[in-house]
């Protein structure tokens, strides 16, 4: 598997006493959209020729996607201007500036399977990237004119989870002793695993309206408490008592 630690810049915290642990999903957690699905507006009216085939996977299907855009003369730039129209959802910038008031009691941490080129243009523009600690996600790096992606990992061993990515083998890897809370943020059916994973000590914090909230009310398996949010200020309200 690929890690990019610190791939997305260097920390400019040195934490001293890691108390929380925060996972972040990308797609429609930090950010109010999805990554894949908002590069496609880069095509106009061709992107309607790439067609998603459920056998390759999705992985795949984003290297389908960005041989398009090669093809099509799409530049760097134009990707980048259109993945800047993607806002913040919700309270997450009001979160992130809590997380930096105490960067030195949390560790944070994205497991996405976006790719690491998406996530850093939209860290550096949200100026937010000095306080992720690590990016798990599918590598992705330019060649020329084209996107060249590849999958994080081959998962052959959990079943609930997709080919190219384990997220409770990520928090399982990113957990330190040190560590006595873990609060993770997702909305899809590719977070329901970790949060199984976790702890009665742990708090997840499904998206309200998203996949993972619906998962997760007919989950028995869970154990940790479950904080449905529609603005980040819920996950707000519940982290400050914790550092205080």
């Amino acid at each position: 598997a690929v890690v990019s630690t610190q791939s997305t810049g260097t920390c400019a915290y040195l934490v001293s006493s890691i108390m929380i642990l925060i996972v972040f999903d990308f797609d429609h957690t930090i950010v109010d959209g999805n990554t894949d699905v908002k590069i496609l507006d880069v095509l106009g009216t061709n992107k309607d020729s790439v067609k998603y085939d459920s056998k390759i996977g999705w992985t795949e299907h984003m290297k389908t996607i960005f041989f398009e855009c090669s093809k099509y003369g799409v530049t760097k730039e134009e990707m980048v201007s259109v993945l800047k129209e993607l806002k913040l959802t919700d309270g997450m910038k009001s979160l992130f500036d809590v997380i930096r008031k105490f960067k030195s009691m949390i560790k944070v941490v994205i497991a996405s399977d976006s790719n690491t080129w998406f996530i850093e243009v939209l860290l550096d523009h949200y100026e937010i990237r000095d306080l992720i600690d690590e990016v798990h996600t599918n590598p992705a790096v330019w060649s020329g004119n084209l996107l060249e992606i590849t999958p994080y990992e081959m998962n052959t061993d959990c079943t609930r989870c997709p080919v190219n990515m384990c997220k409770s083998k990520i928090l399982g890897s990113v957990l330190s002793n040190d560590c006595f809370k873990v609060l993770y943020i997702g909305d899809g059916s590719n977070d329901l695993c970790p949060v199984i994973n976790l702890k009665d000590k742990d708090i997840a914090c499904p998206r309200e309206g998203y996949r993972l909230c619906k998962l997760l009310k007919t989950s028995e398996d869970v154990k940790c408490t479950v904080l449905q949010w529609k603005n980040a200020q819920t996950i707000i309200e519940c982290l400050v008592p914790h550092l205080e």
